[in-house]
């Protein structure tokens, strides 16, 4: 093919989810609007005003070299390929497709709910049996998807995720909660298998005095809080959502970033906290060990005397918190979006070359 791929990209979800695959989806499309001797991009949205999306999505991409179409009309638009970057398709183009699918939780964990269940695994059926590749983020991603869709692994290609260069902030003490001059950092929702109780257990099992010396700060939307632990320890403070300024200033200032999670496609939380220089602590589980390489002090997952003997360690040891930081933004330096468009973009190219 002598011209660029025109890639269809399924945009419903990009004005909405300020998650991290909703960074994912905003910062790869960025990164392919700079690509134009190789790609056309066209975002398919559902609804019928397209010149109201296409101000919309500019604003909120800061560019606008694209074109917004109707998802309705995808099979009439003369595209090579659509990609759907959602975790799965959630709807069946006449097109060819490329899903990138992170987890597959809903298999892992299904709903009770035989309703509920079939609604949030419909998506990944869709993609197992219509994608012409999967991208997952992380070997172990590949893995799950070949265990619980039956998918063969050569049409699945492993993309791992990138991060975004540090933010420049005035000062991290403006990010602090009054009174904090040291804290334990933990960025995302509070969903069971995030695992803040073992987060939660830990804290309150550090050693004098860096029990009292030590605040817990926790970032992230309140939907989820109704799971978090009940009886917390003194001198923990819950943020809420937070802007980006805000959340670089706390990952710069943390004495330690912890994720504690026992599931994750590839946990992009590490990254961004090895790019502002925290040194990380994570649990051994599922993919994190590939977001974190040798960057990242592990510890058993689900084990609260493992994360609060790591973490002492770390509050303890100036020497080993100052490796952890450089090894991490040495890691963080090496993760790019860039690298991660490069990759993705390959793929695209493999199915319609």
């Amino acid at each position: 093919m002598t011209r660029p791929v025109r890639l269809g990209v399924d945009a419903a979800n990009l004005l909405v989810d300020r998650r991290g695959i909703g960074r994912y989806a905003r910062s790869l499309l960025v990164r392919f609007a700079g690509m134009r001797d190789r790609l056309e991009l066209v975002l398919l949205v559902p609804h019928l005003f397209t010149g109201s999306a296409h101000r919309q999505l500019a604003e909120s991409l800061g560019m606008a070299s694209f074109s917004v179409a109707r998802r309705a009309r995808a099979g009439k638009l003369g595209l090579d390929l659509i990609w759907f970057p959602w975790n799965g398709m959630t709807w069946a183009p006449s097109v060819r497709a490329v899903a990138t699918v992170h987890d597959v939780w809903p298999f892992v964990s299904p709903a009770v709910n035989p309703r509920i269940r079939r609604n949030e695994q419909r998506p990944f059926r869709e993609t197992a049996a219509r994608a012409a590749r999967i991208i997952a983020d992380s070997a172990f991603a590949k893995s799950e998807i070949v265990r619980h869709l039956g998918v063969p692994e050569d049409r699945i290609d492993v993309v791992p995720l990138g991060v975004f260069p540090a933010r420049e902030v005035l000062s991290a003490a403006a990010a602090l909660p009054d009174g904090v001059s040291r804290y334990v950092l933990f960025v995302g929702e509070a969903e069971p298998r995030k695992d803040l109780g073992t987060l939660v257990n830990a804290m309150s099992h550090l050693p004098e005095p860096l029990r009292h010396d030590t605040a817990l700060v926790v970032a992230g939307r309140r939907a989820h809080w109704r799971n978090f632990p009940h009886d917390l320890p003194d001198r923990t403070y819950l943020l809420g959502q937070i802007g980006d300024d805000r959340l670089a200033a706390l990952y710069r200032g943390a004495a330690a970033f912890v994720f504690p999670s026992t599931y994750e496609g590839f946990g992009l939380p590490v990254l961004e906290a090895m790019a502002h220089g925290a040194p990380v602590v994570a649990s051994d589980a599922a993919s994190i060990p590939e977001a974190g390489g040798d960057a990242a002090l592990y510890f058993k997952a689900g084990d609260p005397a493992s994360l609060a003997d790591r973490l002492a360690q770390v509050l303890g040891d100036e020497s080993l918190a100052r490796r952890l930081r450089e090894a991490g933004m040495a890691r963080a330096a090496q993760m790019t979006w860039d690298r991660c468009a490069r990759a993705t973009l390959a793929v695209f190219e493999k199915v319609v070359l």
